[in-house]
């Protein structure tokens, strides 16, 4: 081999290409809102809510859940249907009064239903017993009476000046304003809970 055929260039060769990478699926990370002209809400076989969308059919085995309870508790409302252990997100309502009142009120009810919340309508006494508080108050379902452990997490600020007591057995108590509440039931509450 002379040394002209060690110098001499390699013959050229067609570039291949990268194999392309894959693209990422962007429709599961892209919130689909849900409006009145692209779907119809209804119940199903047994009473389950069910939400028909144009051009897709029927989805059934639905529940709802909030994004942001306390600070749009008509809005932007998740719709999930379960199927085994995944959960598939149909969708989110962006603002309940856009639909139908019949629509609606589905959906609300199927809230009512999640989020199961005694207003408290006045605090008769709260006291320490057992290393826990002891609550009894009137409510818009009644008179009741309650423990809750006396931790930061469970009292739960709700907007601005509520709060959300969260008794032993995770049952919720609204108090939707402190400010409002009469002077004797704040100072008792304040005394107690007051961060």
């Amino acid at each position: 081999m002379s040394a002209e055929d060690v110098r001499a260039p390699a013959p050229a060769t067609a570039a291949v290409p990268a194999p392309e990478a894959p693209k990422p699926d962007v429709d599961r990370t892209l919130i689909r809102y849900l409006t009145p002209d692209m779907c119809r809400i209804h119940l199903g076989n047994l009473g389950a809510l069910h939400i028909t969308v144009k051009g897709e059919g029927i989805w059934g085995g639905l529940y709802t859940a909030y994004a942001f309870p306390v600070a749009h508790p008509n809005g932007f409302i998740s719709i999930v249907q379960t199927a085994g252990d995944q959960d598939t997100e149909l969708g989110v309502i962006r603002d309940l009064d856009e639909f139908p009142a019949k629509d609606a009120a589905l959906i609300r009810e199927a809230l009512h239903r999640r989020y199961f919340i005694h207003t408290v309508t006045r605090l008769r006494s709260i006291q320490m017993k057992y290393n826990m508080l002891l609550l009894a108050v009137d409510t818009d379902k009644g008179p009741a009476e309650f423990f809750m452990r006396w931790t930061q997490d469970r009292a739960v600020d709700y907007g601005q000046k509520g709060k959300v007591l969260i008794d032993v057995n995770d049952n919720r108590y609204l108090i939707p304003d402190i400010e409002a509440m009469p002077l004797k039931e704040r100072t008792d509450f304040t005394r107690f809970i007051y961060w």
